[in-house]
């Protein structure tokens, strides 16, 4: 009976422990981390993603999946709720996508950036109103739907393809093959019959090098030729700049001595003309004093008793001396 009952609190008292146990490890692994809400939106699947699968930002994981549910206000629609780190930063730019770890089919949140979106700001978002971010198409996704238009494609191809050989087409695609053949063995002969001018062509083609090799000859002669020339006209325009400015040396002279004729010319006429004057003035002057002279000479007493036309003068006849004079 005593054996028993230790044996009872034993066992009581081990399930106790194991309880002590397994609320311990929940306490410690509890999850402390503040993260800021966010709703995911898409009307795709999400075939492979669960709660407490991870969200990366460009390959950092930052947070998780918390709840997956249906959209009630618009059927069809799928909201993803996840928390991410405070620090991740969501903006205007930033989009979510599944991504596929490897071949075990299960799913994470992917997010990142698109660089077109230029000015992206910071999106607010909290528990009780978080914000939305649009789930794009994963690559698979986007893969299944261009495979699928790839084989509408490949299948319309395979039956316009299936059209153009039916029996019809076939016939008229032999019939083309044996024209093709025919025409091929003309051509044989034709070229068996083209050899011997090819022959010709080929002498045509030595005789051109030579006349080739002469046109080279007769260009470097007319190279030297218009070096040459080239000389010479330079020759030729210093003499015309030579010949210019002997020309521009002229028409200053033909201005210059227009310039003369203009001013220069009517002073020394007037000159000329004033001295002249004064050259018959002096003449006449001249001729007075010769005049006075012989006067004086032909009657000195003029210079005492001055000019006294008519009378004779001492020593010559029927001179009279006047009254009251010296004996």
């Amino acid at each position: 009976m005593e054996n028993r009952s230790h044996a009872l609190i034993a066992g009581i008292f081990t399930v106790l422990l194991t309880l002590c146990i397994a609320v311990a490890a929940m306490w410690l692994n509890r999850d402390t981390v503040e993260r800021t809400p966010y709703l995911l939106v898409t009307t795709g699947s999400v075939s492979g993603l669960n709660p407490q699968a991870a969200v990366r930002y460009r390959g950092m994981e930052v947070g998780k999946v918390e709840s997956i549910d249906f959209d009630r206000e618009k059927p069809g629609q799928i909201l993803v709720k996840v928390g991410v780190l405070p620090s991740t930063p969501v903006t205007t730019a930033t989009f979510a996508e599944l991504g596929m770890q490897g071949l075990t089919g299960l799913a994470y949140i992917q997010l990142d950036v698109d660089e077109k979106v230029k000015d992206a700001k910071l999106i607010p978002s909290s528990a009780a109103s978080p914000a939305r971010l649009r789930i794009r198409p994963s690559m698979f996704d986007r893969f299944g739907v261009a495979g699928e238009d790839l084989m509408v494609r490949a299948s319309t191809a395979m039956d316009q393809f299936n059209k153009l050989l039916d029996d019809d087409k076939q016939k008229l695609l032999i019939e083309t093959l044996k024209n093709l053949q025919g025409v091929s063995a003309k051509i044989g002969q034709l070229a068996d019959e083209v050899q011997p001018a090819a022959r010709g062509v080929a002498a045509l083609a030595g005789d051109g090098r030579k006349t080739l090799r002469n046109a080279d000859d007769m260009l470097v002669a007319t190279a030297r030729l218009a070096d040459d020339l080239n000389r010479r006209l330079d020759v030729v325009d210093r003499m015309a700049r030579s010949v210019e400015q002997v020309a521009r040396s002229a028409e200053q002279v033909a201005q210059a001595t227009a310039a003369v004729e203009a001013h220069t010319l009517p002073r020394l006429n007037t000159l000329l003309d004033d001295a002249d004057r004064g050259a018959r003035a002096f003449d006449g002057g001249m001729r007075n004093i010769d005049r006075a002279a012989e006067r004086l000479a032909d009657e000195p007493t003029s210079v005492l008793f001055g000019l006294q036309p008519g009378r004779a003068g001492p020593g010559e006849p029927g001179f009279v001396a006047p009254a009251g004079g010296t004996k």
